[in-house]
């Protein structure tokens, strides 16, 4: 006999734990392949079981019938599946039944179910005697049409060009419209290239995710977001890490602790809360149509291809060294937001409002003749690229990327240290950046810093502070003093300076008491030039070491510290995606990317490297030349060719990348690698790169733009944070 006093579901919860294992399974909305912990979604209740529970508490609140709440709501459902079948009430919630099956990822069915309840437009007297009802039922059943799913937005990409006008350009712009607006009484085409397809990852993770395919249904916000970090990956447990730190840049904390929210929702706020893009590019064509005096930038410091056979006896030395015309390109990139993170994009050049940081370095790239150096674009400037279009291999439009590079996050991949090294500013300029403080300390930059140095000399160490309270940025200072660190950092850079003067002058004095035959004279002389590097070295280290308490100082020790920086992480792979969608706009055969030291030197300004291939043609010209000196090690190798005028040995030529290249080719490569594998996951295709040396020794990595990449190039994906208002067309996965 069943106990009537027994807790409403109780039954029911018995039979759950019965079937606990089946029914769990059974529940589970999650694809297995994830990995991971699985979630067994709410199932919400339609049309006619909620119209059966209204019924099923009206019967039971009589006061006759039922004293057993569990048989009054089976009646009431009872009555409630016979009203389905009714004219009138059978048709509205057959309407709603079928909306329910739309929301919920059945279009087609839900659709010819809700067309079938309320008839067809004109097709019957049914139709006509049904639809009036529907607008005369109960409010709580007049349910509105959920708004459409929002999809993936592009982000704002604006770009300026400062010079040519590019090829991907010239069947969309005529040349009365490039011409048409004038900046100083220069032409310039004020393109802002809205059309360019740049997309932010994590909305394209949210669009293609399983639960995206109901997107007003609301689910725990954690198991949307679960979703959207397995994309493009493989493997229990691996993440999409751009995607992740998206979801940690664009989702705000009050957001999630909602604890539940719509796919839909979700898309609104990564949108509301999307970056924006600004690009600077300048463009130098063939047969550029800048004048003999235009800034070119740094076309000068790029890789070469000869154009003659090195392998051919009849090639002579001249002839060796000629290099390929080449179409150069500069461009560079800030990005921002509405203030939620970076702050908003100055409305003027001039404007200084509240930003991440301001990068004065390299101001003058991507200047072209448009643009002065004072107007250069400062404010979160994250990233600059420098690339050529070549002929190779007797294949034209082959796109080299010369230099990908960061001014204020140069190669690291330390977080903390980037929190450290930049800091927000408001009013302030530049990157707080431990080499431009030595820089601007031995080069005596500042008016009075020579007086000052001759105080260090002389013992007083005070000085030292003096002076970098006198730098374009004196943040560092101002830590020194309020850590109470000043007197002690004074101490120990002076004495360190006043030591290095002191065998700087020792070797001075040794060197001009020798004659310049004497081979002492060229071994001290090179003693005197790597004191000076080994200052160098010691004072950035020292600056350093200093610099550990500026986060905690400044309010930059939290985990958001460095997600406040834009792309910090994402940079380098930014800068790798950009280039493939380049040479994809530009239809080129392959893409060659630096990989190696001796063709990262040329970038870099170390220009005087000899190729292994020229070096006969030196030694050649130069072995009897008696002002001029080849130098050798012991295993033979060649070192460098020296010129000699009055006693004095100038080095012309090196037969290797400096050390310094050959150490940043090993972190560069690290990036490299991490870039191309993350954007393989981010465009789901295969690079497929290869090893490819040229004639001159310069080694590449090779990627052949087949149709498929081509095409996925298209739209730039960029994987995480930031805003950015751009001058040039990006591809890119934010």
């Amino acid at each position: 006999m069943e106990n009537k006093y027994s807790p409403l579901g109780y039954e029911e919860m018995l039979e759950r734990i019965k079937y606990k294992k089946m029914l769990e399974e059974m529940s589970s909305t999650n694809d297995p392949s994830y990995g991971g912990e699985q979630y067994a979604y709410p199932v919400e209740p339609g049309p006619t079981e909620k119209f059966g529970e209204l019924l099923g508490r009206g019967l039971y609140k009589q006061p006759f019938g039922f004293n057993d709440e569990r048989r009054a709501m089976a009646s009431g459902q009872d009555l409630a599946n016979v009203a389905s079948f009714t004219p009138g009430p059978g048709n509205v919630l057959g309407y709603l039944e079928g909306r329910k099956m739309s929301e919920e990822g059945n279009p087609l069915l839900g659709s010819l179910i809700s067309a079938a309840s309320v008839g067809l437009p004109g097709s019957s007297k049914v139709a006509s005697s049904v639809t009036p009802k529907l607008k005369t039922y109960p409010a709580p059943l007049q349910l509105p049409p959920p708004p459409p799913p929002p999809s993936p937005k592009p982000l704002q990409h604006k770009i300026l060009h400062t010079a040519d006008r590019p090829v991907e350009l010239k069947d969309k712009v005529d040349n009365a419209e490039w011409n048409r607006s004038e900046i100083h009484g220069r032409n310039l085409m004020p393109l802002r290239y809205g059309e360019n397809d740049t997309q932010m990852m994590s909305q394209i993770a949210l669009a293609e995710s399983d639960l995206y395919k109901k997107p007003n249904k609301v689910f725990p916000i954690e198991n949307i977001l679960q979703g959207m970090r397995r994309y493009g990956v493989t493997g229990k447990g691996n993440v999409n890490q751009n995607v992740d730190r998206q979801i940690g840049d664009f989702l705000s904390k009050e957001f999630i602790a909602r604890g539940n929210a719509t796919p839909a929702q979700v898309m609104l706020e990564l949108q509301k809360n999307s970056p924006q893009i600004q690009e600077t590019h300048a463009y130098f064509g063939l047969n550029s149509t800048m004048d003999e005096q235009a800034n070119s930038g740094y076309s000068q410091f790029t890789t070469k291809r000869p154009i003659y056979d090195l392998d051919s006896p009849y090639t002579t030395y001249n002839e060796s060294t000629d290099t390929m015309s080449q179409t150069y390109g500069e461009r560079k990139f800030s990005m921002f937001d509405d203030g939620q993170l970076y702050g908003k994009a100055p409305a003027t050049r001039w404007e200084r409002g509240k930003t991440s940081f301001r990068n004065e370095r390299h101001s003058e790239v991507a200047l072209g003749n448009k643009l002065d150096e004072e107007e250069a674009p400062k404010a979160n400037n994250y990233m600059h690229q420098r690339y050529t279009f070549e002929t190779i291999d007797g294949e034209e439009n082959v796109l080299v990327l010369q230099e990908i590079q960061s001014d204020p996050y140069k190669l690291t991949k330390d977080q903390n240290k980037l929190a450290r090294n930049v800091r927000g500013v408001d009013e302030e300029d530049g990157p707080m950046d431990v080499e431009m403080l030595q820089y601007e300390f031995e080069n005596n930059v500042h008016v009075g810093d020579f007086e000052l140095k001759e105080f260090i000399r002389k013992g007083d160490n005070s000085k030292v502070g003096e002076i970098f309270s006198n730098r374009t940025n004196s943040e560092f200072y101002n830590y020194l003093q309020g850590s109470n660190r000043l007197d002690e950092f004074n101490e120990k850079y002076g004495n360190l300076y006043r030591n290095s003067q002191n065998e700087f002058e020792d070797l001075r004095e040794l060197v001009m008491s020798l004659d310049e035959s004497d081979p002492l004279h060229r071994i001290k002389t090179q003693e005197m030039m790597e004191n000076a590097s080994t200052f160098s070295q010691r004072g950035e280290r020292l600056i350093s070491g200093y610099m550990d308490g500026m986060s905690k100082f400044y309010g930059l020790d939290s985990v958001d510290a460095a997600k406040n920086l834009p792309r910090s992480a994402d940079w380098f792979t930014d800068n790798v995606k950009l280039g493939l969608q380049t040479g994809a706009q530009n239809n080129s055969p392959f893409v060659l990317i630096p990989n190696g030291p001796r063709s990262l030197a040329p970038p870099a300004g170390e220009t005087q490297v000899v190729p292994p291939k020229v070096l006969p043609f030196i030694e050649e010209r130069y072995s009897n030349n008696p002002k001029y000196k080849l130098n050798y090690n012991t295993k033979g190798e060649f070192i460098n060719l020296q010129e000699i005028e009055f006693g004095d040995y100038t080095t012309k030529l090196f037969g290797s990348p400096s050390e310094s290249s050959i150490n940043r080719a090993k972190s560069y490569n690290d990036f490299l690698k991490k870039g191309l594998k993350q954007t393989e996951q981010d465009y789901g295709v295969k690079l497929n790169a290869t090893q490819y040396i040229d004639a001159y020794d310069q080694e590449f990595l090779k990627i052949e733009m087949t149709p498929e990449l081509k095409e996925a190039f298209k739209t730039f994906r960029m994987n995480q944070g930031g805003q950015v208002n751009s001058m040039m067309p990006l591809k890119y996965d934010l």
